[in-house]
């Protein structure tokens, strides 16, 4: 079992449709070959965590790669986990935008489901640094 854990810019501010599409996208991918994740999206930066098996998360970032919405892929992690840190979500999903897309299954009501999470892996570091960097304290 592995994660990828990267930074992407996307090419064009998204509004809430595109990013309910992408993240719709994101989940049929996912459940289809078993892979968790979280997805975060802040003025028109994207961090994501793909975890689950090697070979079904290495498909999912391949199409990730050659998504045209956006540029600038930095792998910042890449590598073998003991155990999943987002078990329960094909992809959950953040935006700065709260109040349009709180409707969502998997929907991240408040951040400090992250910035709290009690689990110190690297992925969950990097995420909760893009959370306080990016000031997504989103909470209602």
């Amino acid at each position: 079992m592995k994660n990828i854990v990267y930074l992407c810019t996307a090419v064009k501010l998204l509004d809430d449709e595109q990013l309910i599409e992408i993240l719709n996208s994101a989940r049929e991918n996912n459940t289809e070959r078993n892979v968790t994740g979280v997805l975060l999206y802040s003025e028109g930066t994207f961090i994501q965590v793909v975890e689950g098996d090697d070979a079904d998360v290495d498909a999912i970032f391949s199409k990730i790669e050659t998504d045209t919405r956006h540029k600038n892929l930095i792998t910042l992690i890449n590598g073998p986990i003991q155990e999943r840190s987002f078990s329960d979500w094909s992809m959950g999903f953040s935006t700065a935008k709260a109040d349009k897309v709180d409707h969502l299954i998997g929907y991240l009501k408040h951040t400090d489901e992250l910035s709290q999470k009690q689990d110190s892996s690297a992925a969950i570091v990097t995420l909760q640094t893009f959370i306080e960097t990016n000031k997504l304290l989103i909470s209602f």
